[in-house]
């Protein structure tokens, strides 16, 4: 069974390692514009292009996506590259839980 998600603390240790995988934030246009700053080394794509690019995402790649909660945005892009054949999982609790483990503070 291959799970679909995992948490902002279970993300912050797969960055760390040799192959880290790649990171996209999918929040909405305003979101993105009018929002805090993403995950460090996070690329965005809006979710509503996600035909224009996900056809770019290297074959192979371990992706997680995020949006501001971890909600509709992010679960529906990570569905969408699974069923293009994509490993894709999305954060559980989007950029917010991402910065509130900042806030609480992370070993390493």
């Amino acid at each position: 069974m291959s799970k679909n998600s995992l948490n902002p603390d279970e993300l912050r240790q797969e960055l760390a390692t040799a192959t880290p995988p790649l990171v996209i934030d999918v929040r909405r246009v305003d979101d993105h514009e009018g929002g805090p700053e993403g995950i460090p080394g996070a690329d965005w794509r809006a979710p509503a292009l996600l035909e224009d690019w996900a056809g770019g995402v290297p074959e192979g790649a371990d992706v997680v996506v995020y949006c501001v909660r971890g909600g509709s945005v992010s679960q529906g892009v990570q569905a969408a590259l699974a069923a293009r054949g994509v490993k894709a999982r999305f954060v559980e609790g989007g950029l917010e839980a991402w910065q509130a483990l900042d806030r609480k503070g992370s070993p390493g």
